[in-house]
C-alpha cells in the first residue's frame, strides 16, 4: 500500500511538473524590428536591428530566421542564426543585399525560435529600395525646434524611420515668409522667433537635418509661394507693394487695403496680416526665389515645400486678374528651374492639383478640405490625379480630429481615436496615396497648424497599429501605387452589405489593376451611418471584426490562376494564398473567395 501510494505521489509531482513547464510563460520575445534607414538605392546594403528581450535571469539560446519576400514570394535563401539572449534587452543586427531592383518593396518576415526548433515569436518590417522618393513619397513632419520644446533631433528622426517615412515637411522653421533665413548668408542666426513668437535653434535645425540625412529622408523647407509680413514693405528688406494683390480690380492700392489672411488677434504673432502677394508676378518670383537660395546656401535642405493658403484669385497692382490656382505649375516650374531644389506644392482642397501633377513637382500634395470630406471622395480625388498622370505619387494632407470654431464640445478623450485613423488610413492607401500624418518622434497631426501636435496623443495600441499600417504600405507599394488603375471588376460579399461607393454602413470594395494583376480592397465601414473620415468628436465606432467573409468578385478581363490575402490588422500583413473557386453566372466570369478576418482592411490580390 505505502510503495502504490509513493507511485501515485510521484507520477502526480511528475504531471504536475509537466504541466508547470508546458505553462510557463515564454521567455524570450521580439520587442521590435526596424531598418536603419527608409529608403534604400539599389544595391545599397540592408541593415535590419531585431531587438529581443529574455524575461529569464539567465541567458537563453535561440534561432533568429529572417525572410525576405517581395508581393509573398522569397527572395534569396532564409537567413538564420543561433543566438545567445542575456537577461537584458538585446540588438541583433542581419545584413541583407537585396536585388538591384529598382522601385521594388519587400517583406521582412522574422520568426524567433528555440533550440528545438518550436517557434516562440515572430514580428516583421518592410523595405523600400528606391532610386527616387517620388515614386513612392511617405511624407511627414516636423513642427518643433527648440530645447523648451523639447525637440530631440536624433530621437525623433529615428521613431519616424520605424515607419519608413521617407521625406520631412519642416513646418514653421523659418524666420519670415518673405525672408525665410535669419540672419544672413555672411551672419547666419543661432537663434529666431517664428511667425507664433516661438523660439528656433539653429542647432536642432541642423540636428534635424543630419539624422534625416542618416536615414536617407528627404528635407523639405516649408515657406509660403505669395505671402509677406506687413512690416516687410517698411523695413527695407525689398518687398514692394506693386508685388501685392488686392481684392477688388479697382480702389485705393495702399498697404491696409492689400488682400491678406488675417492673424487672430491677442495671439502673440509676429505680423497682425499675412499679405497675399502676387505669386505670378516675375519680379515677386525673383525676389523670393533668391530669399530661397540663401537659406540653402546655409542650410542643405532637399527641397522647398511650398505652401498655399486656399486663395483662388485676386487683383494685381494694375488690376489685372491674378489666378492664384492657374499659376502653381508655372511657380512649381520656374521654382525648379531657378533653384535646383526638390519642390512639392500644397494644392488646398485639391485646386489645381491636375496641372501639379504634371509640373516640375517631386508629386502631388493635396490637403482636403469640403469638398473632400467624404470617404469616396478621397477616392475620386486620387484618381483625378492618376488619370492625368499615372506616375506622379501623391500625398494627402487630411486632419482626423479637426476642430472648427463651431465644434464647442471636447471630445471624450484626449487620444486619437483608432477606427477614425485607420479607416482613414486604408482609404488612402487603397486609394493608391500616402497620408501626411506622422511627425516630431511618435505624434499625429488634428489640424493644419502643425505644432499644435500635442493636442492629442497617440495610443500604444495606435502606435503598434500604425507600425502594421506603414509596414504594409511600404512592403506592397508595387501593387498600391504607380501606375495603377480602376479594374473592370466588382466584388460582392455575401451577407453583408457591401458596393464599391464608399456608402456608410457597408463594406466598401475598391477594385484596381495593376500590370496583369487585379487588387480588391475591402474597407469595413459598418457599424456607422456617418460617410465623413474626419472624426471631430474621436468618437468614430468601431469596425466589428467579421471571419470566415464569402466574397463572389467578378472579372471578365483576365483569367485568374490564384488569389492571396493580406491585412494590416492580422497576422502583421503577411501574404496568404486563398482557394478559388470560379465559375460563370448572368454571361459573366467569377471567382470565389473567402477571406478569413475582416476589421478595417483587407487586401486581395488576384494573379
Amino acid at each position: 500500500m505505502k510503495i502504490c501510494l509513493r507511485a501515485v505521489l510521484a507520477v502526480s509531482l511528475l504531471m504536475l511538473c509537466l504541466v508547470s513547464r508546458a505553462q510557463k510563460p515564454v521567455s524570450l520575445k521580439i520587442v521590435d524590428v526596424f531598418t536603419d534607414k527608409a529608403r534604400y538605392a539599389p544595391g545599397e546594403n540592408v541593415q535590419v536591428e531585431i531587438v529581443l528581450k529574455n524575461q529569464d535571469a539567465t541567458a537563453n539560446h535561440a534561432v533568429l530566421k529572417v525572410i525576405f519576400r517581395h508581393l509573398g514570394q522569397q527572395i534569396g535563401p532564409v537567413v538564420s542564426r543561433k543566438i545567445l539572449v542575456p537577461a537584458h534587452p538585446t540588438p541583433v543586427f542581419i545584413q541583407w543585399f537585396p536585388p538591384k531592383r529598382d522601385y521594388t518593396g519587400y517583406f521582412v518576415d522574422v520568426r524567433l525560435q528555440d533550440a528545438q526548433g518550436r517557434e516562440l515569436d515572430q514580428s516583421q518590417t518592410a523595405v523600400d529600395v528606391s532610386s527616387e522618393w517620388n515614386r513612392f513619397p511617405r511624407y511627414g513632419y516636423l513642427a518643433h525646434y527648440s530645447r523648451a520644446e523639447g525637440a530631440e533631433p536624433a530621437r525623433w528622426i529615428s521613431e519616424l524611420n520605424k515607419f519608413h517615412i521617407d521625406g520631412l515637411e519642416y513646418y514653421d522653421f523659418q524666420s519670415r515668409h518673405e525672408q525665410p533665413l535669419a540672419g544672413t548668408v555672411e551672419h547666419p542666426a543661432p537663434y529666431w522667433r517664428d511667425i507664433a513668437d516661438r523660439e528656433i535653434d539653429r542647432d536642432i535645425v541642423d540636428g534635424f537635418l543630419q539624422s534625416a540625412r542618416w536615414h536617407n529622408m528627404m528635407s523639405m523647407a516649408y515657406d509660403s509661394s505669395y505671402s509677406a509680413y506687413v512690416s516687410a514693405f517698411r523695413d527695407g528688406s525689398g518687398v514692394r507693394l506693386q508685388w501685392a494683390t488686392w481684392a477688388t480690380p479697382n480702389g485705393p492700392r495702399t498697404l491696409a487695403s492689400a488682400k491678406s489672411l488675417d492673424l487672430p488677434k491677442g495671439s502673440p504673432w509676429a505680423t497682425p496680416r499675412l499679405i497675399y502677394m502676387n505669386e505670378n508676378s516675375p519680379a515677386w518670383q525673383r525676389y523670393l526665389f533668391g530669399q530661397m537660395k540663401d537659406l540653402f546656401r546655409i542650410y542643405p535642405f532637399d527641397g522647398w515645400h511650398i505652401d498655399t493658403f486656399g486663395a483662388k484669385g485676386a487683383y494685381a497692382y494694375d488690376g489685372s486678374y491674378v489666378n492664384f490656382i492657374a499659376g502653381f505649375r508655372p511657380f512649381i516650374d520656374n521654382a525648379k528651374a531657378a533653384l535646383h531644389k526638390r519642390v512639392v506644392l500644397n494644392t488646398v482642397n485639391t485646386w489645381g492639383q491636375d496641372e501639379t501633377a504634371i509640373s516640375a513637382a517631386d508629386f502631388v500634395y493635396s490637403e482636403l478640405w469640403e469638398d473632400h470630406e467624404t470617404y469616396s471622395s478621397i477616392l475620386s480625388a486620387a484618381d483625378q490625379v492618376h488619370a492625368v498622370n499615372p506616375d506622379a505619387g501623391l500625398v494627402f494632407a487630411a486632419y482626423l480630429q479637426r476642430r472648427g470654431n463651431e465644434e464647442a464640445i471636447d471630445p471624450p478623450s484626449k487620444q486619437f481615436n483608432m477606427p477614425g485613423v485607420l479607416l482613414a488610413d486604408a482609404a488612402i492607401f487603397a486609394s493608391g496615396a500616402a497620408h501626411i500624418e506622422l511627425g516630431d518622434g511618435s505624434r499625429m497631426l488634428s489640424s493644419e497648424y502643425f505644432p499644435a501636435d500635442t493636442t492629442y496623443s497617440i495610443s500604444p495600441g495606435l502606435h503598434v497599429a500604425l507600425r502594421h499600417y506603414y509596414d504594409f504600405l511600404t512592403a506592397y507599394e508595387n501593387v498600391l501605387r504607380y501606375r495603377v488603375k480602376p479594374a473592370a471588376a466588382l466584388a460582392v460579399v455575401q451577407g453583408y452589405p457591401s458596393n464599391p461607393d464608399g456608402e456608410p454602413n457597408t463594406i466598401w470594395t475598391i477594385a484596381r489593376r495593376k500590370g496583369n494583376d487585379t487588387i480588391i480592397h475591402f474597407v469595413n465601414l459598418l457599424g456607422s451611418s456617418d460617410p465623413h473620415w474626419r472624426d471631430v468628436g474621436a468618437n468614430r465606432p468601431d469596425a466589428p471584426l467579421l471571419h470566415r467573409v464569402k466574397v463572389r468578385i467578378y472579372c471578365d478581363d483576365a483569367k485568374i490562376t490564384s488569389a492571396e490575402w493580406a491585412s494590416p490588422d492580422w497576422d502583421g500583413g503577411r501574404l496568404h494564398n486563398l482557394g478559388i473557386h470560379s465559375g460563370r453566372q448572368h454571361g459573366r466570369g467569377y471567382i470565389d473567395v473567402e477571406l478569413p478576418s475582416l476589421k478595417y482592411w483587407d487586401m486581395v490580390l488576384l494573379r
